[in-house]
């Protein structure tokens, strides 16, 4: 994802600040009698304003002098934070402040990767797409499947880093990170499951994903990392489907936040746990465990050094077997081991190969698909 541009610009009586846009009327001032009452009046206004997509509002708040300034800062980031949906939306803000005394006048200014129309049809659109989507009866791991999949197999993920929004992804077809997350969090608060919008980084770079809450537990969800790139129509992948914090801090940072619940409960144990039980949705969940690659945990998948992987590639030519899928523990050498197991193996006339990361596990493992020919 392009990292996102925020301005907080320096405020004094001197502090240069991007130009204002004109013709844009102020709100009512924020002032009130008391400090905790103007400062809870600020945020107010400001949440108002960033929701009708302002470009530029003027407000007033009183204070203590000294403390003015951090107080204006903490308002004004917590009243972006106040809805993560709007959060993702402000492309940039700033500020300048006028202080005399304990009255501050202050100018805000803002753009959006997103105008008020563009939301509104945002929401339109989620909300058809989940009537078609969604059917009677389905619970809450039923509607986060089926979201996650129309998500991953109608977007693609924008190579050019131009696109940053749900609505690009909508009517584009093609986002980035921001616009996957975004529209996650759309689609699953009108199906009525809890998620919020995580930033940090992945490989380096900066990212933003989600977290839901499906069976009374939270987990991590990153919908751009489950669709391929290249894209592949009608191709979903699920290795970061329902992580936990563990299992994806293997290649995902993010700065602990009051905002982020814990994610500390194993997605698969619940699988199994649901599956058990003699509902009408026992299949999905079995079926569920399979997809996401539960299975690969197993000891007769698995493959700790390069000794074991070749004997597994033998085993699998003296079964004249056309496939074999391998969780590699050494997944730092995955490309150089692989290639020296299958030169190892009698009897195939060709072999290819894929591999990606497995996080189902709090190491670098890879799962290795190979081709075998005879």
């Amino acid at each position: 994802m392009k990292s996102r541009m925020k301005s907080l610009l320096a405020f004094s009586f001197l502090a240069g600040f991007l130009a204002l846009a004109t013709g844009c009327s102020a709100f009512p001032s924020a002032l009130a009698a008391d400090p905790a009452q103007s400062q809870a009046r600020l945020q107010q206004d400001l949440v108002k304003a960033l929701a009708e997509r302002r470009s530029s509002v003027q407000l007033k708040m009183i204070g203590k002098e000294s403390a003015l300034k951090k107080t204006i800062k903490d308002t004004l980031e917590a009243a972006i934070r106040a809805d993560d949906y709007l959060h993702y939306v402000v492309k940039t803000y700033g500020y300048k402040a006028t202080i005399r005394g304990n009255t501050a006048s202050i100018s805000f200014d803002f753009t959006y990767w997103e105008t008020l129309e563009q939301t509104n049809e945002v929401k339109s659109r989620v909300a058809r797409t989940l009537k078609r989507i969604i059917a009677p009866g389905m619970n809450d791991h039923q509607k986060e499947k089926a979201i996650h999949d129309w998500i991953v197999t109608n977007l693609a993920y924008d190579t050019r880093l131009v696109s940053h929004s749900a609505y690009d992804g909508l009517t584009e077809g093609r986002t980035v990170c921001q616009g996957y997350a975004l529209l996650t969090y759309e689609m699953m608060r009108q199906a009525g499951i809890p998620v919020k919008i995580v930033e940090g980084t992945s490989r380096g770079r900066a990212h933003t994903w989600n977290l839901v809450r499906v069976g009374g537990k939270w987990y991590h969800l990153d919908a751009t990392w489950n669709d391929p790139v290249p894209d592949v129509s009608g191709k979903a992948h699920y290795g970061y489907y329902n992580l936990t914090d563990s299992q994806i801090r293997v290649d995902h940072k993010w700065k602990a936040s009051e905002d982020y619940p814990s994610a500390s409960s194993d997605y698969g144990y619940a699988l199994e746990t649901l599956s058990a039980e003699s509902t009408a949705a026992s299949d999905f969940y079995r079926k569920l465990y399979g997809q996401l690659g539960y299975a690969y945990l197993k000891e007769e998948y698995t493959a700790s050094d390069l000794s074991e992987l070749t004997a597994m590639v033998r085993a699998a030519a003296d079964d004249q077997r056309n496939e074999l899928v391998v969780r590699y523990l050494k997944g730092a050498a995955v490309k150089t081991d692989v290639k020296k197991a299958m030169n190892a193996a009698r009897g195939i006339s060709g072999i290819s190969y894929t591999y990606e990361d497995y996080p189902r596990t709090t190491a670098k493992d890879a799962l290795v698909r190979m081709q075998l020919q005879y």
